[in-house]
């Protein structure tokens, strides 16, 4: 355990992260509670993934979801709805939001850069909006995952704007 350890301190950005959402995890509810952009986005994509994942299973059957990836269940939910339906996409898709990831988005490992490639070379609004929600995934991978420190500026926007491409999906299928 100690040689983990000392090898895991080696290792400056993962071990500060896993550090600080440690700390995180043991401050008091209100300031977990300050973490807004963070819970806003963690509630949604628990719903979300209700979502996509149901819809998967209704489409492929259990056996079938079980084995599946998560990425192609979401994959599949943006194919079944998002490409297929110009109100929702256009509800989705934003100019800003675009920006942002561009900007912000430094890490482009583990699909990331691909997704941020096909936003770009994207020719519709439905395949951007897609696109979009793709990379709102990997960003929850990462969230999740433990890969991005919660209090950086530039992640808290990254977050928050994954949060704003989610939320009209929850609020046009669910009803």
């Amino acid at each position: 355990m100690m040689s983990f350890q000392k090898e895991l301190k080696k290792r400056e950005g993962p071990y500060e992260r896993i550090v600080e959402w440690k700390t995180l995890a043991n401050k008091n509810l209100d300031i977990i509670l300050s973490m807004k952009i963070q819970m806003k986005f963690i509630f949604r994509w628990i719903a979300f993934n209700g979502l996509y994942s149901v819809s998967y299973e209704m489409d492929n059957g259990e056996k079938k979801a079980e084995k599946a990836q998560e990425w192609k269940k979401v994959e599949a939910f943006c194919d079944k709805f998002i490409l297929t339906d110009k109100n929702l996409s256009s509800q989705i898709y934003s100019a800003e939001a675009k920006k942002i990831f561009f900007d912000n988005i430094k890490e482009k490992s583990n699909y990331m850069g691909k997704y941020l490639y096909d936003l770009k070379s994207a020719r519709t609004k439905e395949e951007q909006a897609k696109y979009l929600v793709m990379i709102a995934y990997k960003i929850r991978c990462r969230l999740f995952h433990g890969e991005k420190n919660p209090s950086l500026d530039a992640n808290q926007l990254v977050v928050e704007t994954a949060t704003k491409i989610i939320n009209p999906i929850l609020n046009y299928v669910i009803t």
